[in-house]
C-alpha cells in the first residue's frame, strides 16, 4: 500500500519520466517481434493499466493478511474480501485526493475508478483461489 502512495504522489515530471522509461522499453520489446507501435500510445496504454495492476496486488496482499488474522469461520474469507477490497478502495481515494497537492499531478476519478475496480478483482481473485484451494 505504500508503494501504491509512493507512485501517487510522485510530481509530475517524475513520473512522467518513469513511465516513459517503462514505455520505451516496451516499445524495444515490441519492436523486436517486427511491429510497430506508437510510442505516445503505449505510452499512454501504460499509464492506464498501472492503476489496476497495482491496486490488484493490493488487494490480494491485504485480503491473504486480514484473512490470516481473523478467526476461523464461514463468513471469515467473505469477510477478509470485504475488508480488503474496502481498505484499498479507500487508499485509492486517498491517494488520488492527495495529487490535489503534488507539483504537476492533478485529481482524476476515472483512474480512481480503475484503482477501486484492481483492489476489488485482486480481493475477489484471492477470496476465489482461497476457496478453491479449500484453505480458509
Amino acid at each position: 500500500m505504500g508503494l501504491c502512495l509512493f507512485l501517487s504522489w510522485q510530481p509530475g515530471e517524475e513520473t512522467a519520466a518513469l513511465s516513459g522509461e517503462i514505455a520505451q522499453a516496451v516499445h524495444r520489446m515490441i519492436r523486436l517481434f517486427g511491429f510497430e507501435v506508437d510510442i505516445t500510445i503505449i505510452h499512454a496504454v501504460l499509464r492506464k493499466l498501472a492503476h489496476p495492476a497495482v491496486f490488484f496486488v493490493a488487494g490480494v496482499l491485504l485480503f491473504c493478511s486480514t484473512a490470516r488474522s481473523l478467526p476461523r469461520g464461514p463468513c471469515r474469507a467473505a469477510l477478509a474480501c470485504a475488508v480488503a477490497a474496502l481498505a484499498v478502495s479507500l487508499l485509492a481515494v486517498v491517494a488520488e485526493v492527495g495529487k490535489l497537492w503534488i507539483p504537476g499531478r492533478h485529481l482524476q476519478w476515472d483512474e480512481t475508478l480503475l484503482d477501486v475496480l484492481g483492489a476489488a478483482c485482486g480481493s475477489a481473485a484471492a477470496w476465489t483461489a482461497s476457496w478453491l484451494r479449500k484453505e480458509f
